[in-house]
């Protein structure tokens, strides 16, 4: 396994438990959450986050950069979407703009995820290749 790799995990676990425990990270940045839109914030916005750079660093490829800057815009709209989507189930009661959000971050990893199809390099009988 590569250090990037090894990395990732690590990233990734750190992202998990900033998830699963938003009381905690509230805490420590002094912003204790009062609402349950507020916990879903900090699941979001900073476990979330995390889980997208874990998943940015796992799956970096050697490409071109705006493909590698497209595919990072990806990772962290579904890291942040994945956490608030926990949120949603854990924390329960988003109000309007948790809905506004998660549909936004639906809709952006959509479009990057297709644009990386798109534009996937091809072989010589014009199949796409995956680098």
């Amino acid at each position: 396994m590569r250090l990037r790799h090894w990395l990732a995990l690590v990233v990734i676990a750190v992202a998990l438990v900033a998830i699963a425990s938003p009381a905690e990270v509230g805490e420590l940045l002094g912003r204790p959450a009062k609402s349950s839109s507020e916990t879903i914030n900090l699941r979001a916005t900073w476990g979330g986050a995390l889980l997208g750079v874990g998943l940015a660093i796992g799956w970096a490829r050697h490409e071109t950069r705006a493909r590698r800057i497209v595919s990072w815009v990806m990772w962290l709209m579904v890291g942040i979407g994945l956490a608030r989507a926990v949120g949603f189930v854990l924390d329960g009661d988003p109000d309007r703009l948790q809905w506004i959000w998660i549909v936004a971050e639906v809709l952006i990893a959509s479009g990057c995820a297709g644009w990386l199809l798109r534009s996937a390099p091809r072989g010589s009988a014009g199949e796409r290749v995956v680098p």
